[in-house]
């Protein structure tokens, strides 16, 4: 995908050049940064995604009282162990010995490569915003929905094709999530991280550390915006710095599927009781 993002980038640059040529123009044609945007257009099409500098509602975090409520490595390894149960109402049972060798793998993988804890202070942030839409005009609405969205309860027909499902544990404090890659063919199986809810602010606060058997280390804040417009999705990761592009590229091909799944879903349902 890389390449045939740059062969297109390349196209797209040489034919405008040409064009620009044939109407006598010197104007400058395309800078790094747009160059940089059509590539990452290329990869993953990112229109409700944003990062770093981009960002418009600059979440703050997890607040105080739900880092108080973040449980440690040993009790969360026991509600880890124990979530099998959960796992079995929503996902296939032949799924469940991979919750647990892939959860491991994480940990492993990002204790010596991706997040070592001695490394932590070498380490960039990325931060992210994703828009979504969900059912609901109001933060009153759109909480409805979310509550039993974001729990173990069988899903509505009309969202059975939405692939992401992120499930809320609050008996465990547990944040369980399915991603899918490129479905059917690259879906992640269900990992586990840090996860409460937040009754003062209305938010879901997810944190996962580098012991966490969950893919990336950061923070995420699942709830309505700051400026009440919507629903949206705003974390940041801890990464190397040369590999920003590859997070950017799995967070576009994760959340931005999920979200453009969501509001078709949404419009089709919407469509078919309108007829």
């Amino acid at each position: 995908q890389a390449i045939l993002a740059q062969a297109i980038l390349t196209q797209a640059i040489f034919n405008a050049r040409e064009r620009e040529r044939a109407q006598g123009s010197t104007q400058e044609l395309c800078s790094f940064p747009q160059a940089a945007a059509v590539a990452m257009y290329c990869l993953g099409h990112p229109s409700k995604t944003r990062f770093d500098g981009a960002c418009t509602q600059n979440v703050s975090g997890p607040s105080l009282a739900s880092m108080s409520r973040v449980i440690g490595p040993l009790a969360f390894y026991r509600q880890w162990a124990a979530s099998g149960s959960d796992f079995l109402t929503m996902y296939h049972c032949a799924l469940l010995p991979l919750y647990y060798i892939f959860g491991l793998l994480y940990v492993v993988l990002k204790a010596l490569i991706l997040n070592p804890p001695c490394l932590q202070c070498f380490l960039s942030p990325l931060r992210v915003e994703v828009d979504v839409d969900i059912p609901g005009s109001s933060p009153r609405e759109r909480m409805a929905f979310a509550k039993p969205w974001y729990s173990t309860a069988p899903r509505q027909p009309q969202y059975q094709n939405i692939w992401l499902r992120a499930t809320h544990l609050p008996e465990r404090s547990l944040w369980m999530e399915l991603q899918a890659i490129a479905y059917p063919w690259l879906v992640l199986p269900p990992q586990s991280a840090s996860g409460v809810f937040d009754h003062d602010r209305q938010e879901w606060h997810i944190v996962s550390s580098w012991w966490t058997p969950f893919m990336v280390a950061g923070w995420v804040v699942v709830g309505e915006r700051p400026d009440q417009n919507g629903w949206m999705i705003a974390g940041e990761f801890q990464c190397w710095f040369f590999l920003k592009w590859l997070y950017k590229w799995l967070i576009v091909r994760i959340l931005e599927t999920y979200a453009d799944q969501m509001a078709t879903s949404i419009s089709t349902y919407d469509d078919t009781l309108a007829e």
